[in-house]
């Protein structure tokens, strides 16, 4: 180890003090001769009885003393170590979305796109202390948001992209990964990138990329976005029924499925991790669980540093009262002594603190001139002065420092500080008792703030805290204060908090009759009750507090209003242990009143015309289905044989007129890629029939010429067996015509192009309860509407 941080600088001070020297040298010889023509060297003294050439010397060498103590001291000698301590600061984490074509898909609701930022928002709250930034990409990518401590302006640019806002069309699913290798800090140690896209990776570069990243110290975590067996990419705005669809340059409509196995790639070659987002966003709260844990766990950490420590400090102060002392030091050697003492008497003031810096006096100041906060901060850095002096903390320091964090707002602050004064109190009753009363101020005011939010079961727990504390601070010292606080707080509590509060019970179970009662052979749900602050039946993590049920599927909570009448909207969400493949249960929620739509009811409206109980019941029923499947006939014998496979080139339509034919306001869906379909309806008598895409193909199952299947389903029920056999030669044919006329494809008839843009809106007279199921659905879905024009992609490549 070096000893002086600058070496340079005492090269340069060694080649001042000799070039000083020489014109010390130099200016006395001249001197010396202008003296010797006016007097001879045994007469000077005579004739200036103060001259003394030792004092000339002893002043000059004090300069010279004085310059090298300083430019030593401006070399910053170093010595010995000491172990530095801080607590690290947050994670960084960039977020990479894809917003190309494909992120339009409907698979999820109400598209790809929208779900994913609405999931974001919703899970922000996970990662308070971390810095966000945002990447936008689909050909090319581009920093939108650096990192940031502000997640307000992140939520503010999340919200503003959008389809088409990076100019570059396809998926390149390296270009994120190469702009969040530039966009981290090369001071960085924790490096996150969240991939959010379905998968697609167009141009097959994200791999190579990744694993460059992982070299950078940068680990992926990938999620996929929408249905593996894919979907078509409308073109619509959301809100509007799909019914223009992206197409390729051949005119073939596009079908955009998740490629998960792309995303697994990348994710593990950087050890990170692969999940699917899931219909309400599990699989971001997983990467945030496990960021979260992450980023704790570093916090918890003290990162220990050995520093040199300097030592330039009585360098410098030396050679700056050596400067003193020269231009004090006059010529003549009897003021000598008179010098010396006035320097001493000015280094005793100087090393005994007399100009040492009080703090309390500046914190009693600040509290004067109302700045607690500036007071506090003045408690704190006293506090810190005496750890560093190592001598014993004043108790009532930590004392004041609370004081003056409750007067300035800062409830945790001022709540660590008293504890800590309890903790060095255990001598002094009196002021533990103040520590105590003051920490029950606390907690009433934080129960005032659970108030103004509404929950009534954090206030509770924070008037328990605070009845504890004074009851603890009056027995200790009989403080009068305690006592007069505990007393208002009751009657405040009995008198107006409890005369405002509603308390709401009520039980989730699976009504298999339908009779709106529990009974002992339906099974009870588990799940969530949450404030639907916004009315849109969906949850938002951030802003809407819940109340978990037991197993049984009771619950319970308390509310309170400031005023009544009043009203409240809850919604409802059960856990993924009560959801099955192929059942889907819906709330039966009761209507609202008037003025509102009872068709639109998308969560539980309560009414309180005074503080009360309320007992509610949250039955849920399973959605009546159709199930079945289409299976490709090769013999066309109408049954289905083994090496018979399933068909998925058709469309299935409710056909309400009895014409047999696809019409405006008839609801048409489409079936899975091996033929299997699943359509919940709502309960009543459906006619449901089959389109094959080919005109030319044969229908021979079922055997009656309508082919066609008239059912009634009701609420858990299901309508099985659905089964159509479709014969269809078109695909041996075409591939026959491709081996003869490769490079020329045949166009599509203009009856094939009419009937694949027909589209029809979605049923308008629909039951309330399947508002959201159907909205779910709409992505199988393609409405029919006459002479509407596809949506043309551009004319090399894929785009999406």
């Amino acid at each position: 180890m070096n000893l002086f941080a600058d070496e340079k600088i005492v090269y340069l001070g060694v080649v001042i003090l000799l070039l000083l020297c020489v014109l010390y040298r130099y200016s006395q010889k001249a001197k010396q001769k202008r003296l010797k023509l006016l007097t001879s060297s045994e007469l000077l003294p005579k004739l200036v009885p103060g001259w003394s050439t030792k004092q000339q010397v002893f002043k000059f060498g004090l300069l010279l003393l004085a310059i090298a103590f300083l430019f030593i001291g401006l070399a910053r000698p170093q010595w010995g170590v000491e172990k530095r301590k801080s607590n690290p600061t947050g994670i960084d984490i960039l977020i990479a979305l894809d917003v190309s074509k494909s992120m339009l898909a409907r698979d999820v609701t109400p598209n790809r796109l929208e779900r994913v930022k609405l999931s974001i928002s919703n899970l922000l709250d996970r990662v308070t202390g971390d810095r966000l930034g945002l990447i936008a990409f689909s050909g090319s990518a581009f920093l939108q948001c650096p990192l940031t401590l502000d997640h307000q302006a992140f939520i503010k640019t999340l919200n503003d992209l959008e389809v088409g806002i990076i100019k570059r069309h396809g998926t390149d699913l390296s270009r994120p990964i190469e702009e969040a290798i530039h966009s981290f800090s090369k001071d960085d140690t924790d490096r996150f990138l969240i991939l959010l896209s379905d998968g697609e990776d167009l141009e097959g570069k994200g791999l190579k990329q990744a694993k460059e990243a992982a070299q950078n110290g940068v680990r992926i975590f990938t999620i996929g976005i929408g249905a593996k067996e894919g979907a078509r990419i409308p073109m619509d705005p959301i809100g509007q029924a799909p019914r223009n669809f992206l197409r390729d340059p051949q005119g073939k409509t596009v079908i955009s499925k998740m490629d998960a196995t792309s995303l697994r790639a990348i994710a593990e070659a950087t050890e990170g991790s692969y999940f699917s987002l899931g219909p309400t966003g599990e699989g971001l709260a997983k990467v945030l669980g496990i960021l979260q844990s992450i980023g704790q766990q570093k916090k918890r950490e003290h990162l220990s540093t050995e520093l040199p420590i300097d030592r330039f400090q009585m360098f410098i102060m030396i050679g700056l009262c050596l400067l003193c002392l020269e231009m004090l030091t006059s010529n003549n050697s009897r003021k000598l002594i008179v010098t010396a003492n006035q320097c001493i008497v000015i280094l005793i003031c100087f090393f005994t603190g007399c100009l040492q810096q009080d703090n309390i006096k500046r914190a009693e100041e600040a509290l004067e001139e109302g700045k607690p906060k500036v007071a506090a901060e003045f408690f704190e850095a006293e506090i810190n002065a005496s750890i560093t002096r190592e001598s014993e903390i004043d108790p009532r320091l930590f004392l004041n420092a609370g004081l003056a964090y409750l007067d300035a707002g800062l409830l945790q602050e001022s709540e660590l500080s008293l504890e800590k004064a309890l903790d060095a109190n255990l001598d002094n009753p009196s002021l533990q008792a103040m520590a105590l009363n003051t920490l029950g101020n606390i907690f009433y005011q934080k129960a005032n703030q659970f108030l103004d939010q509404r929950n009534v079961m954090e206030a509770r727990k924070a008037w328990e805290k605070s009845k504890q504390h004074y009851v603890s601070s009056s027995q200790i010292d009989g403080n009068e204060k305690a006592v007069q606080n505990l007393a208002t707080l009751n009657q405040q509590i009995s008198e107006r908090i409890n005369a405002l509060i509603c308390k709401i019970s009520g039980k989730i179970w699976r009504d298999l009759n339908g009779d709106g009662k529990p009974q002992k052979n339906e099974p009870n749900l588990s799940g969530f009750i949450f404030w639907d602050k916004d009315g849109n039946g969906e949850h938002n993590q951030t802003t809407e507090p819940t109340v978990e049920s037991n197993d049984l599927g009771i619950f319970s909570f308390e509310w309170i209003s400031d005023r009544y009448p009043t009203s409240l909207r809850l919604g409802s969400q059960l856990s993924e242990s009560n959801q099955s493949k192929g059942t889907f249960l819906i709330p039966m929620l009761p209507p609202p009143p008037p003025p509102e739509n009872p068709a639109l009811v998308k969560n539980y409206f309560l009414n309180f015309e005074n503080p009360g109980e309320k007992l509610i019941a949250l039955p849920y029923r399973a959605a009546p289905t159709l199930q079945g499947k289409i299976w490709k006939d090769e013999n066309g014998n109408g049954q289905k044989d083994s090496e018979d496979k399933g068909f998925a080139s058709a469309k299935l339509f409710l056909d309400q007129n009895g014409n047999f034919q696809p019409d405006q306001n008839e609801t048409i869906f489409e079936p899975n890629q091996d033929g299997t379909f699943i359509h919940p309806v709502p309960p009543g008598q459906y006619s449901l029939c089959i389109q094959p895409e080919n005109q030319d193909a044969n229908i021979t199952f079922p055997i009656e010429d309508r082919k066609a299947y008239l059912t009634w389903v009701d609420f858990e029920s299901v309508s099985q067996n659905l089964d159509f056999g479709i014969q269809d030669n078109s695909q041996e044919d075409q591939n026959s015509s491709d081996q003869q006329n490769p490079a020329t494809p045949p166009p599509p008839s203009e009856s094939e192009e009419d009937n694949e843009n027909s589209n029809e809106p979605a049923p308008e007279e629909v039951n309330a309860l399947y508002e959201r199921l159907l909205q779910e659905m709409e992505s199988k879905s393609e409405p029919l509407e006459q002479e509407v024009q596809a949506v043309q992609s551009i004319t090399s490549g894929r785009d999406y």
